[in-house]
């Protein structure tokens, strides 16, 4: 929470997770016709489904910010409404993998035997279509977020050179061991 706080504040952190979400959203809706694999298709569902926790944590912090009449509800509505598609994998597979794991008496699932679970519910599953998938801003070699990233760096920089008070002959030593690290 406080570092959503930082964020709001310093910057509109919705922008960026607009453009991953969508990414992810473009994985899922076409990747059948471009990933190398069908397995790499499942692996992406896999991967989704593994890192729940934090599409639902991005999915908490846009709801509660979209349903508030503050300066954040318009972003965070289209970051709530890009999310539709990775919570249905998410709210699909959770309850069949536990299910599975329940009827075979298995605590901890695989990675394999959690891609079975995908492999065998896909045809359950549905999935909303989203729009401007198929629109997208031409590379750049400047980017937009260029001065977002040189902010987080800048300030993540100040913070461990704050945190950390090295005297000089330790730094020296410890520049020294990193040297004969091979």
């Amino acid at each position: 929470m406080s570092n959503e706080t930082v964020l709001l504040a310093k910057h509109n952190i919705f922008t960026l997770a607009l453009m991953v979400i969508n990414l992810f959203n473009m994985f899922i809706t076409y990747g059948d016709t471009f990933l190398p694999t069908p397995s790499s298709y499942d692996e992406l569902y896999y991967e989704i489904i593994r890192m729940h926790q934090s599409f639902d944590n991005l999915y908490s912090m846009v709801l509660r910010l979209s349903t508030n009449a503050g300066q954040w509800k318009e972003p965070a509505s289209k970051v709530t409404y890009a999310l539709v598609n990775i919570r249905a994998i998410i709210n699909h597979f959770n309850p069949k993998i536990e299910s599975y794991a329940a009827v075979n008496h298995i605590s901890q699932l695989s990675e394999e035997q959690v891609l079975e679970v995908v492999r065998s519910n896909y045809d359950t599953l549905t999935l909303k279509l989203q729009d401007g998938l198929d629109q997208y801003e031409r590379y750049s070699e400047q980017h937009k977020e260029a001065s977002f990233f040189k902010e987080l760096v800048r300030s993540i920089s100040i913070n461990v050179r704050r945190n950390l008070a090295f005297n000089t002959l330790s730094q020296e030593a410890l520049l020294k061991e990193f040297s004969t690290i091979s």
